[in-house]
């Protein structure tokens, strides 16, 4: 899903709208006559909405769920969100609870939230098809590790032969669909950019036979080639399509999981080149 960073302000700022006015209310509004106690309960689920939907980007974004231009070390807005979420964890503890209870009301309550988000991540990362960590990680400018693959034409050929190229590797399968919705735009760019010095590199870990019958129906500018094994720092074959963005000096740029937005993916390149 890609969403665009203007929309995510939008939303931010209705969140803390709403976390605003819920908080005005909450510390205003001390009658215990039915409309008072109205006022207050509108602001907590004011309090509660704002809450909630800002959580709700911070998480996306640092699961990707957003697509590769909105993960949390690329997007301004999780930065917004995160300090959104600071200032009402400050609000909360430092708040006065009238309550038998007030201690466990407030450590209890976080402490639920972490502990659900713990669960849900671990679910996640225990399905087999999740996404690689580092693929949520900066790059940091990593060296590429070597990549030998056999071309379409049988040649064999290194990652290395193209040392002063941009390189965009993709590792996608022909039963994928995702890396069926992206190979077109990877191709794309690919025509777009040579002359410029692009090299788009689709890598491929299935039978011969099974790729040439595919690729004998479907074209895509670049070079195909069929890997046998890769360095285990490019988590070939555990999830698919998985995109590398490679400098001209053999340095990893940028790394991605499924289709990225046309935009970010060509101002991606044009960066590098």
């Amino acid at each position: 899903m890609q969403v665009a960073t203007s929309l995510l302000l939008i939303l931010l700022g209705l969140a803390a709208a709403g976390i605003v006015i819920g908080g005005i209310l909450l510390a205003r509004i001390t009658s215990d006559r039915p409309a008072g106690r109205m006022l207050r309960l509108l602001g907590w689920l004011l309090m509660t909405f704002g809450t909630g939907l800002t959580a709700l980007i911070a998480a996306l974004q640092l699961t990707g769920r957003l697509g590769p231009a909105q993960l949390w070390f690329r997007a301004p807005s999780f930065y917004v969100a995160v300090a959104m979420l600071l200032a009402v964890s400050v609000w909360w503890f430092r708040r006065r609870f009238v309550h038998e209870h007030a201690q466990l009301i407030r450590f209890g309550l976080p402490v639920m939230a972490v502990a659900a988000f713990g669960v849900i991540a671990l679910v996640q990362r225990l399905d087999g098809r999740s996404t690689p960590m580092s693929a949520y990680m900066p790059t940091m400018r990593a060296t590429a590790p070597e990549i030998s693959f056999h071309e379409s034409g049988g040649d064999m050929r290194k990652l290395s032969d193209f040392h002063g190229q941009v390189v965009l590797v993709n590792f996608w399968a022909t039963w994928c669909v995702p890396c069926r919705r992206e190979m077109p735009m990877l191709s794309a760019a690919q025509s777009e950019f040579r002359k410029d010095g692009l090299v788009v590199i689709y890598l491929s870990l299935e039978e011969p036979d099974v790729l040439a019958a595919f690729l004998s129906k479907n074209r895509f500018d670049g070079l195909q080639g069929r890997l046998e094994k890769a360095d285990d720092y490019y988590h070939a074959g555990q999830i698919y399509p998985l995109s590398y963005l490679i400098s001209r000096d053999g340095h990893v740029v940028k790394r991605w999981s499924g289709r990225p937005a046309e935009n970010w993916l060509k101002d991606s390149i044009r960066e590098e080149l």
